[in-house]
Parts: structure tokens; C-alpha cells; sequence
């Protein structure tokens, strides 16, 4: 007898009515029928399900807890990957059917780690006909045409490196070069010309992409297109690294009204090559060098059009950058494309596959990135190849030195007094006291005018986003990099005369340890031992000394103990400055302290290279700075030597 009222039966009733019309109603949503047109069917809620029954009397038991598969309607997809130059992997959730197909595929593995199937690439299109029975309901997203294509054509070419024959570019030349920079031209000439150099700052990817360019040379003439404060030193590299390259056959574009003819080489900027778009584009250049590629990261700049344009006409096309893609991988686009000439992607293709592409009402966005694993490798064995200097260290010397000429339009016009204090100095009547008071005052103006070419070279280094040192000796020229600085907004640390032991332990620790701080400006006297500052792997000389053993002391504050990769050395030099004098005068002491035994340092060995920011015809080579035929004397030497003692007794006010 139920204790149940009238009324909590009626409730219940009701309750009982409206589970079951939200059971019928969420099945409904599933595709799955729970009434017919006839009203007389039923439907009733069990335990283990919802029971249909029909005016004939059939039940049909739907147990929601545990769907029959062929009752599941819901479409499964999946895409494919590249893994490496042969394999790609299936990403796709599990579907019995689908599984039994892979299992047929030869060349199957299966990973159980991550739960993923892959196969061989020539066992591509075999599988994508295998499972097209299993549509609508499995969908697998196949590889890219051009992947396809692109690397089922390597599987025929030569990929061993070491079998390129480089013996057109001359033995001499080649045994000069590290094993990994020869590398680095093989791969080129592999790609038959048409590459992306993207090795670490340091590692030489412009001896590389000259040595393709010796390589090419029946493709002549070379366009180079690169920053606008680099355009002299190509200008050197060019003279130095191909002197069979007659000097009035290369043409400096720095100025919209010049015009060339017949050129062999032809240097601009990409401010320039924008403005000459027209004279360069009805040119034919066979090889096309483009500096700091990633400054054709915009598709829609007028820099980047003009670059493809040119690239697209080219034989040959070599890109030059240590950050390919700055931020997204959308950037790389445009350098793939002057590489592939335009043979490659759509960007809406490499933006949705490569870069999470979104349709948005704005339009596509990507700045997203996907399937990075498939696209680096892509680069790495179609266009692109990339040392660190940790990959290629026991190749490297301790030391990479580069002396850097100045930009001579930054540099202050020399004076009449500067050339007063030079003809003083080779003045042999006047008495060694007034040859040194002469050399004095011509280094400190020197100092003076160089300043505002450091100071623009300490701009563009901080761009590069690495720690450094930089060694002066004058107070004015510490000042004017320290307001530099102060003026960018960069932490740094400074070491002077003035500084205590107790500041210099602790300013040192904060370079060391505190990624704030970038940049520690140091006088050479005062700071050329005693310290550590292992934190940086570049080292910049805003002035020299004439004292290479203070200058050799300086360099190790960061290649010493706890230094685990090479430190490059730069010397920032003025042409027509006393670093004319001082710079040769430098290499003979080194030479008579390497004679006696009491030093391993040699500012003209093979790892000693120039940087030319600014040269002009005119002007001497760096093989005029070291040129053996410049010899001093004793009284020559004795004289350098009272002045060092006698400067560095000074009361130090910097």
C-alpha cells in the first residue's frame, strides 16, 4: 500500500513526463529518432537507456551510455605532418576502420609515445586513395602539392655536401675558410644559387655568400642590396675577396640622380634600390645578393616588391640573415618566395598552415604560427642553412678579430690643427718631448672626432640584442657613449679612474647576473684586468692604445675562464685619424714580443678580418694598416713606451 498522496503521485507524474520530453528532445539533437509520425508510438525511460516502442509492438533499446560507433555520426578528421624529408606522422583520433587501412601501408610505424601513425612520403598518395571509402565520416587533410613535389624531386638529387666539387673557386681561396663556411657554399651550390644563409652573427655568411658568387661567376653581374651602413663594406669585401674585379667595374648606388654603365657589381641600399627600381629592373643581373633578408619581411612594402621583382629575373639569388623571422613565421614568407621565384605557396595557403591563418571580418590574420616542426624542416633541407656558434666551437679560434672602418661621413672633418700635429710627429728635428706632446694631443682629437661614428656603431650594435663591452681611453669619448646609453634607455655599467674596488665588484656582479644590464663602458687603463665579465662574447674598442699588451689584458675580461664560446673583438677605426700611425705601430711591438717568446697574440693571423663601414677609392685597404713594410725603430719603440708610462702615471680623471 502506497503511503504516497494523491497530490505527491500527481507531482512525481508530471515530474516523470518532463524527463522523458528532455530525453526525447536531446536525442532528437543526435540525429536519433525517438517518435514517428504516428502518434501512437511511445517512449519510455528505463534504466539503462530509452526503449521506443512502435504500435506493432517492436522495442528498439538505445543504450545512450554506450553508442554503437556506426550510430555516431559526428565526422572525424585529421591532418598530415612532415617529420622529416621522408616520413610525414597522421594526426587523427582513433577510428577502428581507419587503423585496419594504415595497417595495410608498407612503410606503417606506429608511435606509441605520442599515440600517431606515419608512413613514407612515396606512400602518400596510396594511403589518401586507401581511406577516401571512409568519407564523409573520416576526412584526413593531405600534405601540400608543393611539398609533395618538393621532396619527392630530392629524393634524386646529390644530398651529400662533400662530393660538390668547389675547385673552380681556387684551393688557395677555400683552405682559408672554416670546414663549416665551406659547407655553407657547397649547400648553396646545391640549391643551385638560391638560398638562405642564416648562420649565428660572426660565423662569415658574407665570405659565403661570396664564395657562391666566385662559384657563378660566368652569371655576372651581381646586384647587392643590403643596409644602407653596409654598402662600403661590401664595397671592401668585393676589392679584398675578388681583386680580378676591376675597381671601376663596381658601381656604389648612394645618391637618386647616379647612373651606371656596363657595371660588373653594383651595391645599394633598399632605400635606394626602391628609388632605382626602374634603372635596376631593366638591368639584367645574374646573381642577386640581399643582405639582412628579413628587411623584406612585409609582403606589402615597396621595398619587398621591388626585391621579388628583382629576385624573380635573377639566376642566381642569395638572402643573408642571422634572424630570418624576427618575431612570426609570416615574415619568412617573402623570402621563401624570392627563392622558390614565386613557385611556392600562396600566402593564404602558408598563412593557414603555417600560421594558425583566421578569417576574421577584417580580413585573414596571421600572426599566429602551426605546424613549426614541418616548416623548419622545409627550410632546413630545401632553402635554408643555419649554424649557432655553440654547433660549430671547436672549429672557431679563441678570438675573432675584425677591425672595423668608421663610416667617414660620420667622422668630423680633419682639422688644420690635426695636420699640424702629424707633420709634428714626423718631425725628426724637434725633441722627443715635443713629439709626444704632439702625439698625445692628436690621439685625444682623434677620440674627438671618431665620436660621433662610435657612437652611431654603438647604436646599431644594440639592435643585435646581445651583451658587450666597450673600451675607451679618453673621458670625452666614455661620456659621449655613456650619454648614448642614458639616451636609448640601456642599462650598462661603467668603470673609470674613479671607481672604487668595492663599485667595480658590484657593477660587475650586476653585469654578470642581471639581464637589464647590456653594455659595460670601460676605460682601458683602468679596467683592462682584474675584472670578469664573461657575460659578453663581443668586445668593441671605441679607441686604441699603444700598448697591445693593455689592449690583449682588455679582450680577456671576456674570453677567460667560464667563457664557454668564441669572443669576437672589434676595433673601431678612422681613416686619416692617428689610427693610421697606432694601428701598424701595434702589430710591430706584437711582432717583437712573438719573436721574444712573450706573446701568443697576433692582430694580422688569419681570424683577424675587416668590417669597412665606410670606404672609398681613394682610401687605404686594411692590408695598407698591417702592411708588413712599416717597421719602427728602437727610438720609435722607446719613444711609444715613455709615452704609455708617462700617460698611464697620469692622475686618471675618465
Amino acid at each position: 500500500m502506497s503511503s504516497l498522496t494523491e497530490e505527491q503521485r500527481k507531482m512525481i507524474e508530471e515530474k516523470k513526463k518532463v524527463a522523458q520530453a528532455k530525453l526525447a528532445a536531446k536525442f532528437s539533437q543526435k540525429s536519433i529518432p525517438v517518435s514517428t509520425k504516428n502518434n501512437n508510438n511511445q517512449c519510455t525511460l528505463s534504466n539503462t537507456g530509452l526503449v521506443l516502442q512502435s504500435p506493432i509492438r517492436k522495442t528498439v533499446h538505445i543504450n545512450y551510455n554506450n553508442t554503437p560507433q556506426n550510430l555516431n555520426t559526428k565526422p572525424i578528421h585529421g591532418k598530415c605532418e612532415l617529420i622529416s624529408k621522408d616520413r610525414f606522422i597522421v594526426h587523427v583520433a582513433y577510428h577502428k576502420q581507419l587503423i585496419d587501412i594504415f595497417k595495410t601501408i608498407q612503410s606503417k610505424n606506429y608511435k606509441p609515445e605520442v599515440s600517431k601513425w606515419s608512413f613514407l612520403i612515396k606512400d602518400h598518395d596510396q594511403l589518401m586513395i586507401s581511406i577516401k571509402p571512409l568519407e564523409p565520416n573520416v576526412t584526413i587533410e593531405k600534405l601540400p602539392h608543393f611539398i609533395l613535389k618538393m621532396f619527392k624531386t630530392s629524393e634524386r638529387i646529390e644530398t651529400d655536401l662533400s662530393k660538390i666539387d668547389l675547385s673552380c673557386i681556387g684551393n688557395d681561396w677555400l683552405g682559408k675558410l672554416f670546414p663549416f663556411q665551406k659547407i655553407g657554399i657547397q649547400f648553396g651550390v646545391s640549391k643551385k644559387g638560391r638560398c638562405i644563409i642564416a648562420d649565428d652573427m660572426g660565423l662569415g655568411k658574407t665570405i659565403q655568400a661570396i664564395g657562391i658568387v666566385k662559384y657563378y661567376l660566368n652569371d655576372f653581374p651581381l646586384l647587392i642590396v643590403c643596409p644602407s651602413s653596409m654598402r662600403y663594406t661590401w664595397e671592401e669585401e668585393i676589392r679584398l675577396k675578388m681583386p680580378n674585379i676591376p675597381v671601376t667595374g663596381i658601381y656604389v648606388l648612394s645618391k637618386s640622380n647616379e647612373q651606371f654603365i656596363d657595371p660588373t657589381v653594383v651595391i645599394t641600399s633598399y632605400d635606394m634600390m626602391t628609388k632605382k627600381k626602374d634603372m635596376l629592373l631593366s638591368f639584367k643581373f645574374g646573381i642577386i645578393i640581399l643582405d639582412e633578408s628579413h628587411s623584406l619581411k612585409s609582403e606589402k612594402s615597396a621595398r619587398t616588391k621591388v626585391a621579388l621583382s628583382l629576385a624573380m629575373k635573377s639566376s642566381r639569388c642569395i638572402l643573408l640573415s642571422g634572424t630570418p623571422a624576427l618575431s612570426r613565421p609570416i615574415e619568412l614568407y617573402t623570402q621563401i618566395k624570392a627563392i622558390t621565384r614565386n613557385n611556392f605557396m600562396t600566402p593564404i595557403e602558408y598563412g593557414k598552415r603555417y600560421c594558425n591563418g583566421q578569417e576574421t571580418i577584417y580580413g585573414w590574420d596571421f600572426s599566429g604560427s602551426s605546424n613549426m616542426e614541418e616548416l623548419k624542416i622545409i627550410l632546413e633541407t630545401q632553402f635554408m642553412i643555419r649554424r649557432l656558434k655553440s654547433d660549430v666551437l671547436k672549429q672557431l679560434p679563441q678570438k675573432i678579430r675584425n677591425a672595423v672602418i668608421l663610416k667617414a661621413e660620420n667622422i668630423k672633418s680633419r682639422s688644420q690643427n690635426m695636420d699640424n700635429l702629424e707633420s709634428m710627429m714626423n718631425d725628426k728635428s724637434l725633441k722627443a718631448m715635443e713629439v709626444r706632446g704632439a702625439l698625445l694631443q692628436y690621439f685625444q682629437q682623434t677620440g674627438d672626432a671618431k665620436l660621433p661614428a662610435i657612437c652611431d656603431y654603438i647604436l646599431n650594435t644594440l639592435k643585435e640584442g646581445n651583451k658587450f663591452l666597450v673600451f675607451a681611453h679618453h673621458k670625452k669619448v666614455m661620456d659621449g657613449i655613456s650619454e648614448v646609453l642614458e639616451n636609448n634607455r640601456t642599462y650598462y655599467i661603467r668603470i673609470d679612474g674613479r671607481t672604487s674596488s668595492e663599485e667595480r665588484k658590484f657593477v660587475c656582479d650586476q653585469f654578470q647576473n642581471d639581464d637589464r644590464y647590456r653594455v659595460a663602458v670601460l676605460s682601458i687603463c683602468a679596467a683592462n684586468s682584474g675584472i670578469t665579465l664573461t657575460a659578453a662574447k663581443l668586445v668593441i674598442f671605441a679607441e686604441l692604445y699603444w700598448n697591445p699588451g693593455i689592449l690583449t689584458q682588455a679582450e680577456d675580461r671576456a674570453h677567460r675562464i667560464g667563457q664557454a664560446e668564441t669572443v669576437t673583438i672589434q676595433y673601431l677605426l678612422a681613416k686619416n685619424t692617428a689610427d693610421d700611425s697606432l694601428w701598424p705601430m701595434i702589430q710591430t711591438k706584437l711582432n717583437v714580443l712573438n719573436k721574444a717568446g712573450l706573446s701568443k697574440d697576433n692582430f694580422k693571423d688569419d681570424s683577424t678580418t675587416v668590417i669597412n663601414c665606410s670606404a672609398k677609392s681613394n682610401q687605404l685597404s686594411i692590408l695598407d694598416y698591417l702592411d708588413d713594410n712599416v717597421e719602427l725603430d728602437e727610438n720609435d719603440l722607446k719613444f711609444l713606451d715613455e709615452v704609455e708610462e708617462s700617460d698611464c702615471k697620469r692622475p686618471r680623471k675618465c
